[in-house]
């Protein structure tokens, strides 16, 4: 730890403040992602340039301070930080190149770590070198549980009609994944427990703030119509990739439902068909438009942090959630077309990657960018109840603007 004492702008000029900053944390920060925080000067270009920052006590120029001085407990705790969405406007203005939309997503991302129950598992999803453990664990388990089949140690399900449900029945599945889906759901309420008990520090409610009924459906229709994304300038086209995920995602989430729902409906008597589908069945149908719609935006996403830093510089945290989910629509189609042409060796290898894949996305979810979904929508809901998200529209040009600093 390192204190640090500094004289601010007050009435009286000698009134100090002593910071207790953490170094380490500093040198996280700029390890992680944040390396060129060390070239912010304060001249708050960020801030004025922010079209979605909050009328008061703006951002993002109080968390590039407090990143700075090493405030750990007041980053970790932000709430601006999860109401950027890092279209990088402030990065693009920036005269010293610090890139703050950047240093913002290392927060977030170390935010994560900071309120995960257990830490070690966020801590793993965003370091190179222990990601694979991840990995490691649903192949294991998903390989015991095939093999622990009849007919699995010889594999047997080879032989015959390809039917991925010889080598994986339903009932096993759920005893593979309903334990994980509980095991995040559980986990995710411990890490959002803890991060709304600090925002209830550091932002208590104002009489400016919504109902909770309303702050909830404000915030779901600016998840559902990405509104903010476009209020942003250097990155809007993102907005449309984003949605394609989105409602690929939510899309496959159903279909996913569907199938587990029409497999105990004719486990109970009812007459329901069971996988595999036909190519037209409507089940099936909706799980390749929204496998599609996934496709289209994961694709657009890689191609253009690859090719421009207009979206900023993605980290391991980043690039892993993305090429996971991209990875595991490609093998779910792929199995498709290996199954349709009869090929049962790549078939059922490229399906079990697939239920890894899919085990790591739902399992993980709090301590991946998927947690940062859910932290995000958290602290969305929070600003409105809060009155947080309170700024004073203006109109120019015809539009309304949020970021009266900007018109001034």
């Amino acid at each position: 730890m390192m204190e640090t004492t500094i004289q601010p702008v007050t009435e009286s000029a000698n009134e100090r403040v002593a910071i207790n900053g953490d170094l380490e944390f500093v040198e996280k920060l700029l390890g992680s992602g944040a390396a060129d925080l060390k070239y912010c000067y304060q001249c708050s270009t960020c801030t004025v340039v922010c079209p979605i920052t909050p009328d008061e006590s703006p951002f993002p120029r109080k968390e590039m301070i407090r990143a700075q001085f090493g405030l750990k407990e007041k980053l970790v705790s932000s709430l601006d930080a999860w109401l950027c969405i890092h279209c990088n406007d402030c990065s693009t203005h920036c005269p010293r190149s610090a890139r703050p939309g950047d240093v913002m997503n290392v927060i977030r991302s170390m935010s994560i770590v900071h309120f995960a129950r257990p830490a070690f598992l966020a801590a793993a999803a965003q370091t190179p070198s222990r990601i694979w453990m991840l990995f490691l664990i649903p192949m294991i388990i998903i390989a015991a549980v095939i093999l622990a089949l009849p007919g699995g140690s010889a594999f047997g399900f080879l032989s015959g009609t390809i039917v991925f449900s010889k080598m994986m029945p339903v009932p096993a599945i759920d005893v593979v994944f309903i334990p994980a889906i509980a095991f995040a759901i559980v986990t995710a309420l411990l890490s959002i427990t803890g991060f709304l008990r600090s925002l209830a520090v550091e932002y208590p409610r104002t009489e400016s703030g919504e109902s909770l009924p309303a702050a909830i459906m404000g915030t779901l229709l600016d998840v559902l119509s990405h509104r903010k994304f476009l209020e942003c300038t250097t990155d809007k086209s993102r907005a449309g990739a984003h949605a394609l995920v989105m409602y690929g995602f939510i899309g496959l989430v159903v279909t996913t439902t569907l199938v587990g729902i029409l497999y105990y409906m004719n486990q109970f008597g009812m007459d329901a068909q069971l996988s595999p589908y036909d190519f037209f069945h409507p089940v099936k149908v909706l799980g390749n438009v929204s496998g599609t719609l996934v496709f289209l935006g994961c694709s657009v996403l890689l191609a253009r942090r690859m090719a421009s830093d207009k979206s900023g510089k993605a980290t391991a945290f980043d690039w892993t959630f993305i090429w996971a989910l991209f990875m595991t629509v490609i093998t779910g189609f792929a199995s498709q077309v290996f199954r349709v042409s009869d090929l049962a060796i790549p078939a059922y290898g490229i399906y079990y990657v697939h239920l890894v894949l899919v085990f790591f996305l739902l399992a993980y979810m709090p301590y991946t960018k998927m947690g940062h979904i859910l932290f995000r929508v958290v602290a969305m809901v929070y600003a409105r109840w809060s009155g947080r998200a309170a700024v004073r529209p203006v109109i120019r040009d015809g539009q309304v603007k949020y970021n009266v600093r900007a018109e001034s």
